[in-house]
């Protein structure tokens, strides 16, 4: 199975959703390693999207595999601070930009058939992060509750699928079982998993000495 992009998806829908920014979307790999330090980064305003982090729940199905990960990503804002040295010209446009983000992000599936009962992005938090009398970041925290199964396992390579499933019925003699059965079974049992049936395989068999 495909794996489906997250990042990428996310960074398009800001472009296209959220006019603020002027189609000043990013991505970074972490805040201070990758924002902070660093001069070089695109005209202001500007967002970039940051995975954060993973939660996964327990498998929940008996028989096979269905997970729920709760994954964690953040639009982190970078804003001009440059007109007052406390920040808060930026801080102006925080209930717009959050207004726009809710718009463009909640309840929307970067990848569909991913999320349980359709359900897409949900907001998880925001916070403040740096103020460095040039430059404002804010972080807005996202939850995406994504679903693996089957499909995302490992898959048998093709041209093994499986045709049968043979079960050998011993009788256990009075005397302690040897490592190689060296008596015929009682019966054998081929059970069918495909449309094709097979031939049950008989085991090498050693008469007992003294029968």
């Amino acid at each position: 199975m495909a794996a489906d992009a997250i990042i990428g998806p996310t960074i398009e829908q800001l472009r296209a959703y959220c006019p603020f920014f002027g189609g000043r979307v990013a991505g970074a790999a972490d805040f201070q390693l990758g924002l902070r330090n660093y001069n070089e980064n695109m005209p202001l305003p500007a967002a970039y999207v940051v995975p954060l982090s993973q939660d996964a729940e327990r498998n929940a199905n008996l028989t096979g595999y269905w997970q729920i990960v709760e994954k964690m990503i953040a639009v982190i804002v970078e804003l001009d601070a440059t007109p007052d040295r406390r920040g808060q010209d930026p801080v102006m446009s925080y209930d717009v930009i959050e207004a726009a983000l809710f718009s463009a992000l909640l309840n929307w599936e970067p990848a569909l058939c991913r999320t349980p009962n359709k359900q897409g992005y949900q907001l998880s938090g925001g916070r403040f992060l740096d103020l460095d009398r040039a430059r404002l970041f804010y972080q807005w925290e996202f939850l995406l509750p994504w679903q693996l199964t089957d499909d995302d396992g490992w898959q048998p390579p093709e041209g093994e699928d499986l045709t049968g499933i043979q079960v050998d019925i011993y009788k256990a003699p009075p005397f302690e079982m040897t490592p190689e059965p060296t008596y015929p079974p009682a019966a054998i049992v081929v059970i069918p998993t495909s449309d094709a049936p097979v031939d049950p395989v008989l085991p090498p068999v050693t008469p007992l000495e003294g029968c």
